[in-house]
């Protein structure tokens, strides 16, 4: 499509994007920080909860949530993409605004340059995260939690809880602080070969090293008694005592990165892609390799979608048009997981089972558009908005007499 030319139409092409990039960044990173905050807001707190029944340290919780970080930001770019076009486009139109910037000589392909560079600049963002940042910080959260729940013993206790060290050790407390590592009323057992070895004291002190993997008892004032197989036992009073041995924390290193392909950079997995005899093994990091692609090269065609999407919402509701292009993104995003799982079981090849959803994704987009572009009135939503408000309207007829009864 050609598009017509007036003077001055270059300077104002550029002004013209640049106020609609500025619109759509606010509630892009509004909407961006909100789904982030809630996403991890949720785990953290699934986190805590699971720390302490570990009876780990809960200083170790902001270290998981920022290896959570790559992963949400990759789950959450999309969507809020996506819904900060479509807002910022809908109200556009209600406001008549794109009638204005038409009447410009402006067409709506060149409306929707920028935003078609935004989203090649968040595909890129996309690959750095997926395909360098989150490997990483995948591992290193496995190997956080590994140490929280595979340890001889965490750093902390609880009170009022026999923590079993071991095979031979029980450690007891009447009352902890916050940190954990504060203890009054102390009690221990301790068995070494054929002796029972009970330990009370007045307070205890936890002292572990920077990186939780050694930790020492420092007991005051409290006595020790030794019993035998034989019955014979011996009691000694202290005032001050470091419990004799170095408990440790971790049952060795984490296994190597790289034993989930998730765990592998985009890198990593061409060249054992291409190392690997054909397997399961290579089916599967096929797999995940393409289907990291996938997510990132759909990224530029949301703006074409969103345009569609938010010029047909003049006629309806912009809560009916979120939740549809909300609905659209749910599917596209099961489709690769689905196609995923059909390339790692060798079911299909990734370019049926991958690459052609994302084909069929790409052209919806771009053929929404078009249709929107080229002719008045030939916007395909528009049929789809029009039938999804006379079907609710519809079930909303058919609940009303079930309300009134009940009322």
């Amino acid at each position: 499509m050609t598009e017509k030319v007036f003077p001055g139409n270059a300077g104002g092409a550029g002004r013209i994007s640049s106020y609609l990039l500025r619109e759509t960044v606010k509630p892009l990173l509004f909407s961006l920080l909100a789904t982030l905050a809630a996403l991890l807001l949720e785990r953290t707190l699934r986190l805590m909860e699971q720390l302490t029944d570990q009876g780990g340290p809960l200083e170790l919780v902001f270290r998981l949530t920022v290896n959570l970080l790559p992963h949400y930001l990759g789950l959450a770019l999309p969507a809020t993409f996506f819904i900060s076009l479509f807002i910022v486009i809908a109200r556009f139109d209600a406001n008549n605004e794109l009638v204005s910037i038409s009447g410009t000589g402006l067409s709506l392909f060149r409306l929707v340059r920028p935003l078609v560079v935004i989203g090649v600049i968040f595909a890129l963002i996309s690959i750095a995260l997926f395909g360098f940042l989150q490997p990483y910080s995948r591992y290193l959260y496995r190997e956080i939690m590994h140490r929280v729940t595979s340890t001889v013993w965490s750093a902390t206790l609880n009170e009022r809880v026999f923590a079993k060290i071991g095979e031979d050790l029980i450690i007891y407390a009447n009352n902890v602080d916050a940190t954990g590592m504060r203890l009054n009323g102390v009690f221990i057992r301790e068995y070494d070969g054929d002796r029972e070895v009970v330990i009370t004291a007045a307070r205890g002190e936890l002292q572990a090293n920077n990186d939780f993997t050694r930790l020492q008892l420092n007991l005051k004032e409290g006595a020790r008694t030794t019993f035998k197989n034989g019955g014979e036992e011996m009691t000694v009073s202290f005032s001050n005592v470091i419990l004799g041995r170095d408990f440790p924390l971790d049952e060795g290193p984490f296994r190597p990165r790289g034993k989930d392909a998730r765990e592998l950079t985009l890198p990593e997995l061409w060249r054992l892609m291409e190392e690997t005899p054909k397997s399961l093994a290579r089916a599967e990091l096929s797999a995940e390799f393409h289907a990291r692609l996938v997510r990132a090269a759909s990224l530029p065609w949301l703006p074409m979608l969103a345009m569609a999407m938010g010029i047909a919402a003049k006629r309806a509701s912009r809560s009916l048009g979120i939740v549809t292009g909300g609905l659209i993104l749910v599917l596209y995003h099961h489709v690769i997981q689905l196609g995923g799982s059909l390339i790692g079981r060798e079911i299909a090849s990734p370019f049926l089972a991958i690459w052609l959803p994302f084909a069929v994704f790409s052209s919806l987009c771009l053929w929404t558009f078009y249709r929107s572009n080229a002719t008045p009135g030939g916007n395909p939503f528009n049929a789809v908005f029009d039938w999804l408000e006379s079907l609710f309207s519809r079930v909303s007829g058919a609940l009303q007499p079930l309300t009134r009864r009940e009322t």
